[in-house]
Order: structure tokens, then C-alpha cells, then sequence
């Protein structure tokens, strides 16, 4: 199966540093892909990955906050173990390139298990 979606915000700021910065607005975008495999190894598993971008500034009418330079990714991997009819274990990874948009800054691997409990 196969997904996606987008985000954006519209979002005007108010003045901060008592008045020395104005006010403004920025264009804030996100989007992903995500693809998903139903009964992956055994019935009532799933498997899938998720593609797509941090949030970003595309648009900034605020001279101290421009537009982001550089892109994050959001790159995404996870198993949903089914253990019984109620409960389900999910491990997953998380690679974050260039967090805060920010090529400068090193990669983010984050492990994850979740486990969801259905009543």
C-alpha cells in the first residue's frame, strides 16, 4: 500500500526581542511518502517505510529568521509484530539528515519499539 501527504503553515509572528525584531510571516512545509506492507512473514504483521522532509521555511519575510538553506530528511523503517489479537510490538529506525535543517549538524539514528495494547 501506498501513501502520502503534505503539510503547510502560514505563520505570522509577533514582535520579540522587545520590538527589535518585527513582525512577519514564513511558509513552512513537510511532506512524506510512506509504503506499507500488509501481512509481511505472517498474517496481521506489517512492515513499512516512511520517506519525506522535516519541516522547513520556504518563504520568511523576517530579516533575523530566512528561509532554510538545507533539507532534513525523514527516513523511516518499522516491523508490527502482532504477539496476540490485542497486543502488537513495533521496533523501528529513524535516520534524520541535517537536523534543524542544518547541514552542519550530524545525522540523528533514533530506535524506537512501541508496543500497543487494543481493547
Amino acid at each position: 500500500m501506498l501513501g502520502a501527504w503534505s503539510g503547510l503553515s502560514k505563520v505570522t509572528t509577533l514582535s520579540t526581542l522587545e520590538g527589535l525584531s518585527d513582525r512577519g510571516t514564513q511558509d513552512i512545509w513537510n511532506w512524506a511518502v510512506t509504503l506499507v506492507f500488509p501481512d509481511l512473514g505472517k498474517e496481521g504483521n506489517l512492515g513499512g517505510i516512511v520517506l519525506g522532509t522535516e519541516p522547513w521555511v520556504t518563504t520568511s519575510s523576517i530579516d533575523a529568521l530566512e528561509e532554510d538553506k538545507d533539507l532534513s530528511w525523514h527516513i523511516e523503517a518499522f516491523y508490527q509484530y502482532q504477539i496476540t489479537d490485542n497486543i502488537a510490538v513495533t521496533p523501528g529506525i529513524v535516520w534524520i539528515t541535517a537536523p534543524d535543517n542544518n547541514s552542519r549538524n550530524d545525522d540523528l539514528v533514533i530506535g524506537a519499539i512501541r508496543t500497543t495494547f487494543s481493547f
